[in-house]
């Protein structure tokens, strides 16, 4: 049997309710490095001072925001305008080009339509800053993706949502920009102290979905390194978005790895959904209240594999190829919850 040499690694690091995602992908010799959001604005020094520390750059070779709330793309502000930064390509959503006929005559011209549009990528707490214009004018090249792209080179590829979904709630975005449209964290401290009855805990999970436009919009992600393992980077996708992704990818179950969307919240994953992926491991990124992560969202997913959450780990989790070579001030991390 041939011994597999390929050398990868993947990590969630630590910024509450917020994502900031890394992966170090080798082809040959040759290392590439994917962004997967960036967080909130504060959290740009934790993902610089990580490259540094541990990849030896500060050369992103792609970036992908996967939706316009503040907690997954405000922290790409401050590092398109680090000159020490650089980011090659930057892929997200742009909602211009999901403009038709009617929203040109309504906003008088093309160029106003356009503008009126991506106010969501604006900078949360500065509207001077838009996140594709400063892309546009810092980055080789600037993608709008949505299901079907891949990458030319590196084996990572968008799953969902599809052209039509995002069309549709693209228009609920910019209908409700400004509007608070999301879920608030609970300050309350993470429960998993409930009463064990399966039948409550699946009624619980499968009660209702998140209603936010902005994260039925999120990016899909899907790496397949050569190994032949499958891991889903779900961003904050609703469970309409995952369902489609499953009705069209059916060969798409039973995967290695799922980064939880949504912080863990129990209304973007069902238990339908979480059977037909089966994941082996799961990555959650939460600051470790009682929305973030569910006590009972975690407990069904432990039925499938062991359950991480960055806010029990030190300051990031890791997970490496077994031909990547172990790196200094990597601790071994424990799980949530052990798979049942």
């Amino acid at each position: 049997m041939k011994e597999n040499k390929m050398k990868y690694e993947y990590e969630a690091l630590k910024v509450g309710d917020a994502d900031a995602i890394l992966i170090r992908h080798y082809i040959g010799n040759e290392q590439f490095i994917i962004l997967i959001d960036a967080g909130n604005a504060g959290d740009t020094s934790i993902i610089k001072k990580h490259l540094n520390d541990y990849y030896g750059s500060y050369y992103i070779d792609l970036a992908i925001c996967t939706h316009p709330d503040s907690d997954h793309k405000d922290g790409f502000f401050d590092l398109l305008q680090d000159d020490e930064i650089t980011i090659k390509t930057f892929w997200l959503t742009d909602p211009a080009q999901y403009l038709d006929v009617n929203d040109i005559q309504r906003y008088k011209n093309k160029e106003n339509a356009t503008k009126a549009v991506r106010k969501i990528w604006q900078k949360s707490t500065n509207p001077n800053l838009n996140l594709i214009d400063l892309a546009l004018d810092k980055c080789t090249e600037v993608i709008s993706v949505t299901d079907g792209v891949q990458h030319p080179i590196l084996p990572i590829s968008i799953v969902g949502p599809s052209d039509k979904y995002y069309g549709e709630v693209v228009k609920a975005m910019v209908a409700d920009y400004g509007i608070k449209t999301y879920e608030d964290s609970s300050k309350e401290a993470y429960d998993d102290t409930f009463k064990i009855d399966e039948k409550d805990i699946k009624s619980v999970i499968d009660n209702d979905e998140d209603s936010s436009p902005y994260n039925a919009s999120s990016l899909i992600i899907l790496y397949e390194p050569e190994d032949g393992k499958r891991l889903l980077f779900a961003g904050d996708a609703n469970t309409t978005s995952l369902q489609m992704m499953l009705n069209k990818y059916k060969w798409l179950r039973n995967v290695d790895f799922l980064k939880v969307p949504h912080h863990g919240s129990r209304r973007n994953l069902n238990t339908s959904i979480i059977e037909a992926l089966s994941p082996q491991k799961c990555y959650i990124s939460a600051a470790g209240n009682k929305k973030h992560p569910s006590g009972r969202l975690v407990y069904w997913l432990a039925k499938y594999g062991n359950v991480y959450s960055t806010h029990t780990c030190n300051s990031y989790i890791h997970c490496q190829s077994a031909a990547m070579p172990n790196r200094n001030g990597t601790v071994k991390l424990y799980p949530l919850k052990k798979k049942e």
